[in-house]
């Protein structure tokens, strides 16, 4: 584990995947789903942005998500939806790889109509549905899951790229197309352009290990001074033998001047662009070991911290 960052890696079994994607599609503040400095305002990319909206809604519409059987941190959707017409989704480069920011993008009414229609006319949800392979395999395969409201019911289909039966490989190439919902969609459907999303709060959290030294060189005394004492910083449980962890949301504000500080003392972030940042810090006064995540909140995303968190 290297000293600027940490980079745990797990691997999710089919149905573990498949819990994280229901906890992010299905609590929200709507009663519906879901450090480096956090994006800044976009200097370069289209100078036109998205038309205000007459109000915002922030009711998930339809999301997309495909998680690999090894990953690390959480997981951002490849496509959100949201009943005011905002499209969120990763930075699509010529090649056809995507990246990050994620960016915002604006459906008129009727492109959102088009699009709900679409997913419905698929035939995956008139009820929550998992698509297990025809074998079973323990690594090398991607989890698609894919969420659409309907009668004001959030409805999953399941599946993963392994042994597929035909109704699974059909759930994938939805997908795989409706991830790129501007290839599928006229341009008509769409409001003029796009700008880089930057979200208003971020998660944190804080796995707390006494007694364990630290790998990073890095100290805790930012962080406790912008959140205060870190053993009773938001919500809390026991995680293995020996660790608490603890978790809130904060504003971005907090993560950019946490970012500054970490930064100003020769941590390397990574790039300025990213959503979440996994570093290791020394707990301040040698009492041990701070593993630390932040992770940028999505429009639909609950107040308090959701289970996908807490690894």
């Amino acid at each position: 584990m290297s000293v600027p960052a940490r980079r745990a890696r797990f691997a999710l079994a089919i149905l573990a995947v498949a819990l994280m994607a229901s906890a992010c599609a299905g609590a929200g503040s709507s009663g519906t789903p879901t450090v480096a400095s956090p994006p800044a305002a976009p200097s370069a990319g289209p100078s036109s942005s998205p038309a205000p909206p007459d109000g915002v809604d922030d009711t998930l519409v339809a999301r997309i998500l495909t998680y690999p059987d090894v990953t690390a941190g959480r997981v951002p959707p490849m496509l959100s939806v949201y009943a005011d017409g905002r499209v969120i989704s990763p930075t699509w480069t010529a090649d056809g790889s995507f990246a990050f920011p994620l960016v915002v993008r604006r459906l008129t009414p009727a492109g959102l109509a088009e699009l709900r229609a679409a997913l419905e006319a698929s035939g995956f949800f008139a009820e929550d549905v998992e698509i297990p392979p025809v074998r079973l395999v323990d690594s090398g395969f991607t989890a698609y899951v894919v969420t659409l409201r309907r009668d004001n019911r959030l409805i999953t289909a399941r599946t993963a790229n392994v042994g597929m039966s035909e109704r699974a490989a059909a759930l994938v190439d939805l997908a795989e197309r409706w991830m790129r919902p501007e290839r599928e969609l006229p341009a008509g459907a769409w409001l003029p352009g796009e700008e880089r999303y930057v979200g208003d709060s971020w998660y944190l959290w804080l796995r707390l290990t006494p007694g364990v030294a630290p790998e990073s060189a890095a100290d805790s005394a930012p962080l406790e001074a912008l959140i205060g004492d870190l053993a009773t910083f938001g919500a809390g449980r026991i995680a293995e033998i020996g660790s608490v962890e603890r978790c809130a949301a904060v504003p971005a504000a907090t993560v950019a001047r946490l970012a500054a500080a970490l930064e100003a003392g020769g941590m390397d972030l990574g790039p300025p662009d990213r959503n979440q940042v996994l570093v290791d810090l020394g707990w301040s006064g040698g009492r041990g070991m701070v593993a630390l995540g932040a992770f940028e909140m999505l429009p639909d995303d609950p107040p308090a911290c959701p289970s996908q968190l807490w690894p």
